[in-house]
């Protein structure tokens, strides 16, 4: 019997894109779109998520909520969102941004311009493809002090992944074990309470880390 076929992520990479033309095609996709868009100075690639990958961010956005709320931290989520920067020639879309402070004229943006507005703090993106276009140089340029990365494929295993923590230093991002934000927490912790959400349920999993944070 023949391997049962995944649907998974579809990219298409577009090239010599002006800047004008990026706008104009995001005029014309609209705001209820379903391609996530990601832009380098005149290379355009657009890639149309699946639930699985959606399921994924949802579960991370469900971690750093739990997080917040027991930390008792100010959180903006913008997600998701389009962050240009025109000056420089970049535009990414990532699953969702953060800014851990109160900035309620962001809340209901669907796109942020980094020429005069604040970047956001975290930006977390999740991926069950690999881009054409290799984003952290975009993110370090517009000045994203953090990125969370998840990996993974589609299919039963698509939350057995690997969450990948970027912290910005010098210009260039580094690697890390720990979040600059959540100092106590580690990817491992992280992807345990994705895991632990698909072999028990997201409400056993959402208890088990907020007895983690108590120190219960």
């Amino acid at each position: 019997m023949g391997k049962k076929s995944v649907t998974t992520e579809q990219r298409v990479v577009l090239s010599n894109v002006s800047w004008t033309q990026f706008e104009e095609l995001l005029q014309e996709l609209g705001i209820e779109r379903q391609a996530r868009l990601t832009y380098r100075r005149g290379q355009l690639e657009l890639m149309t998520p699946i639930p699985e990958h959606d399921r994924c961010h949802k579960l991370l956005e469900s971690f750093i909520m739990v997080l917040v709320d027991e930390f008792s931290l100010p959180v903006t989520e913008v997600a998701p969102v389009l962050l240009t920067h025109v000056e420089m020639g970049y535009a990414s879309e990532p699953d969702a941004c953060y800014y851990f402070r109160e900035e309620p004229a962001l809340k209901n943006q669907t796109e942020i311009d980094l020429t005069r507005l604040p970047a956001p703090d975290l930006v977390v993106e999740v991926a069950l493809t690999k881009s054409n276009i290799e984003k952290l140089p975009i993110y370090a340029a517009l000045g994203i002090p953090e990125v969370w990365r998840y990996i993974t494929t589609a299919g039963e295993k698509v939350l057995e992944g690997k969450l990948l923590i970027y912290q910005l230093q010098d210009g260039q991002y580094q690697q890390t074990p720990t979040s600059r934000q959540f100092s106590s927490v580690n990817h491992d912790r992280i992807t345990l309470f994705i895991e632990h959400s698909d072999s028990m349920s997201l409400a056993t999993a959402i208890k088990m880390l907020r007895a983690w944070v108590k120190g219960e």
